[in-house]
């Protein structure tokens, strides 16, 4: 299941890499439209974003998956899958639903526990899958010289939500980055979520979620 992920990721990756060798282009000819210069480099930030929340949002769900594929039942997980399972339930579920919709309760309770939508709320960035990490029990762990720990993503969350939520306009947001700038920031982001992503993957062959 997670080379799924892993081919959305590939996807999403060859259109940020389409769209920068488009912007690099652009921003070298000499009559580069100033205006539209910035809204096309704030657009890159959304791209980025896009890629972000859909890989995190991919995996957590590829998680469980996987767990309920494998007929894992409930005593079998660790303390902090059933932790996750436990606080899903509590907080998201609405119990009539639930209990209507499982037939085994020790196996279905890793799957009906589990909303994808819930994952992100448009604000995944470092902090949000570092602790996603500590929870399911996947590693964080990435290369830092290629990654600078993904940093660069509470940046990009911000920038995305200003985005969204009209707080700044796309030549407001664009003008605030070199074409260095979104190089790193497009080869950081992308490092960093290919290696998280392979660390699920890891967690998910050694099925680390077991006690």
């Amino acid at each position: 299941m997670i080379h799924i992920v892993k081919q959305i990721l590939r996807e999403r990756e060859n259109e940020i890499e389409t769209y920068f060798s488009f912007l690099k282009i652009f921003l070298q000819e000499d009559n580069t439209d100033r205006e539209l210069s910035k809204i096309l480099r704030a657009n890159l930030i959304l791209m980025l974003y896009n890629l972000i929340e859909s890989t995190i949002s991919n995996a957590i769900e590829c998680i469980h998956n996987s767990v309920h594929a494998n007929n894992t039942s409930f005593d079998s997980l660790n303390v902090k899958f059933k932790k996750i399972l436990i606080k899903n339930i509590k907080e998201y579920q609405n119990p009539h639903d639930f209990v209507t919709q499982i037939n085994f309760l020790a196996t279905d309770i890793v799957k009906k526990s589990f909303s994808k939508n819930r994952i992100s709320n448009g604000n995944i960035d470092n902090e949000t899958i570092s602790k996603l990490a500590d929870n399911y029990g996947f590693s964080k762990n990435t290369c830092y010289t290629k990654t600078k720990s993904g940093i660069c993503l509470k940046s990009i969350r911000a920038k995305r939500n200003d985005l969204a939520h009209g707080t700044f306009s796309f030549v407001e947001v664009g003008k605030d980055y070199s074409f260095d700038d979104l190089k790193s920031m497009k080869d950081e982001t992308i490092n960093y979520i290919n290696n998280i992503v392979e660390n699920i993957a890891i967690y998910l062959s050694e099925k680390a979620y077991i006690v």
